[in-house]
């Protein structure tokens, strides 16, 4: 750590799903680099919480977060309070989501400054409810429309989302190592780490369906663990053609190998798509809080690296799309090239230099 940086104590407050742990995780590398302590409170057990306690290094607490209206959060919020004091941080960083209310509640009775980060390009009743009402010291976020969607005189700073290290390094490698197969289509599914019903359903029959027409196809799909059997049903006929597995570790690989991803648009996708510059075909959540996943998607719309069609939609209009860029590596190329040229900001040390600058 450079000498004139002082050495602080920050709590990261995270929890529910991947997208709001992983930038999280993010800011602690860069921040546990630079030499500084640090804490992580999680709100209970859930598939990517465990995965992050299992490899967390320092004080760690699980507060019982529930939702904002839930009378239940008092408890969660004594927690907090009982590890702040003992911990004594000098700010406290929440990714939003309703894990982030106890936390932050409990961080704003001992004045310690919170910096909220939002994801998503809409943010979330949690990240709108503190900023309006607990004295945020800044809400850093993901996109730039984001800052007129937050009440007024909060301040807002552009972050862009942070990836951890080794995501990074692999989706870099991925965009600058793609060599497509001769004649060959690799197509990536993925509906985020706990997968997706609605996605996993609607795409594999259409999947299943190429693979039978040309041997050529490869297919890698993501289900989560509740669909793993029946999406492997699906494309028994062409099982050397599919790989179906419930969670991808080395997602880097999995987007090198590909020419096509067919995937959620959440925030956390979003940005690695347009890392590894892969075309996609985004198939926003449905029920999404204000359809934010339909915004998230946007910007990769625009550039024109990537399709967004509604779940609803006809399959036909999906196997349309599937064939047109099945058939047509020009226009996948087109596509690969315009995410390849879009800004590749360094948001975990953005949003660790605003967290410290707010600590300091």
């Amino acid at each position: 750590m450079p000498t004139d940086t002082p050495k602080r104590r920050i709590v990261l407050a995270c929890g529910g799903t991947g997208g709001h742990i992983h930038p999280a995780l993010a800011v602690a590398e860069v921040l546990r680099a630079q030499g500084h302590d640090l804490a992580l409170i999680l709100s209970g057990t859930r598939p990517a919480e465990r995965r992050a306690a299992e490899t967390w290094q320092g004080p760690l607490l699980r507060s019982g977060a529930r939702p904002i209206t839930d009378p239940r959060n008092l408890p969660a919020i004594v927690r907090c309070l009982r590890f702040l004091r003992r911990f004594r941080p000098d700010a406290l960083l929440a990714t939003g989501g309703y894990t982030s209310f106890a936390p932050v509640v409990a961080a704003r009775l001992l004045h310690i400054p919170v910096t909220l980060h939002e994801a998503n390009a809409l943010p979330g009743r949690a990240v709108r409810f503190l900023a309006k009402h607990l004295a945020i010291a800044a809400v850093a976020v993901t996109y730039e429309e984001t800052a007129d969607r937050l009440p007024k005189g909060v301040r807002v700073v552009r972050t862009g989302l942070p990836l951890r290290g080794a995501v990074v390094a692999a989706l870099d490698k991925a965009r600058a190592a793609h060599r497509p197969d001769a004649g060959g289509f690799h197509v990536l599914v993925t509906g985020g780490s706990q997968g997706a019903h609605g996605l996993n359903t609607l795409i594999a029959p259409i999947l299943a369906s190429l693979a039978v027409s040309d041997p050529h196809v490869r297919i890698t799909h993501q289900t989560g663990q509740a669909d793993l059997e029946a999406i492997r049903a699906v494309y028994a006929k062409t099982p050397k053609q599919a790989e179906v597995v419930p969670f991808i570790e080395d997602i880097g690989s999995a987007y090198a190998r590909a020419d096509l991803a067919i995937a959620r648009a959440g925030a956390a996708t979003c940005a690695e798509l347009a890392r590894a510059a892969l075309p996609a075909i985004l198939v926003p959540l449905p029920n999404a809080a204000d359809d934010h996943q339909r915004l998230n998607a946007r910007a990769l719309v625009q550039c024109g690296g990537a399709l967004c069609i509604a779940q609803s939609s006809p399959p036909l209009q999906f196997a349309e799309a599937i064939r047109q860029l099945y058939s047509d590596p020009l226009l996948r190329q087109i596509m690969r090239d315009a995410l390849a040229d879009q800004p590749r900001p360094d948001a975990a040390k953005a949003l660790a230099d605003l967290i410290l600058e707010v600590a300091g």
